[in-house]
């Protein structure tokens, strides 16, 4: 069985710079991957081609066996993919209520009420602006945005990006939830407690390309490891 998200040797960049260089990485189903790495070694970029929004110069993108590289974000979305991006990026004029209502599709498996099933804070708050939300609720809306595209693959870039140590717990078991359902979740974050909780698989990025693979019961085992990868222990 081939897996829901598969990249190979996927180059991309911006004005000529080459900041990926063939990084290959897969998920399946029911699947959380974090990608860590070092602050500009290009996890976002990565995300962001994956999403569309940065065109590969050679490599490929697949989404359950269909072949999106190159394509145009909505197209990558009608896929099955969808990104929450770092720093939120909601609609601060507009209220919850509608900055769910213009994400929200006629048929699919999410819907605002599901939405607000999963996270009950967000429909206490749907008549506030945007402007009005805490950055955790903030985040929370970023992620119910997102869901009602009815993704089946799921990119978040630095969810804990912001938020009090309590409220990245919330949003660590939010994605936990996620996963269960079936949803593939690809996560780049800082925060290693958020990642670990939330992720099966640890993938770590330096200058471009993909330099390790493992569990993330493995990669907490070697700590020497990680300092040489992470600066951490």
């Amino acid at each position: 069985m081939s897996a829901l998200l598969e990249v190979e040797d996927l180059v991309a960049g911006y004005a000529g710079s080459r900041v990926l260089d063939g990084v290959s990485l897969s998920l399946d189903a029911g699947e959380a991957v974090t990608l860590l790495g070092r602050n500009g070694v290009g996890k976002t970029t990565c995300m962001e081609t994956i999403m569309g929004l940065v065109k590969p110069s050679s490599g490929s993108v697949h989404v359950d066996g269909r072949d999106v590289t190159g394509r145009p974000p909505h197209v990558v979305s009608r896929s099955g993919v969808a990104i929450v991006p770092q720093g939120r990026r909601v609609f601060a004029p507009l209220t919850v209520e509608e900055n769910l209502a213009i994400a929200a599709r006629k048929s699919g498996e999410w819907s605002v009420k599901r939405v607000y099933e999963l996270m009950p804070r967000l429909a206490e708050r749907r008549s506030n602006l945007g402007s009005q939300l805490s950055g955790g609720e903030q985040q929370m809306l970023a992620i119910g945005r997102a869901l009602l595209c009815s993704p089946r693959v799921m990119l978040l870039d630095e969810p804990s990006d912001g938020l009090a140590p309590t409220v990245v717990e919330q949003v660590g078991k939010i994605l936990v939830d996620l996963a269960q359902t079936g949803l593939a979740i690809l996560i780049v974050e800082q925060d290693l407690r958020l990642a670990f909780d939330v992720a099966d698989r640890v993938v770590v990025m330096t200058k471009g390309q993909i330099v390790h693979e493992s569990t993330v019961a493995e990669f907490r085992k070697d700590a020497a490891r990680a300092q040489a990868l992470l600066g951490v222990g």
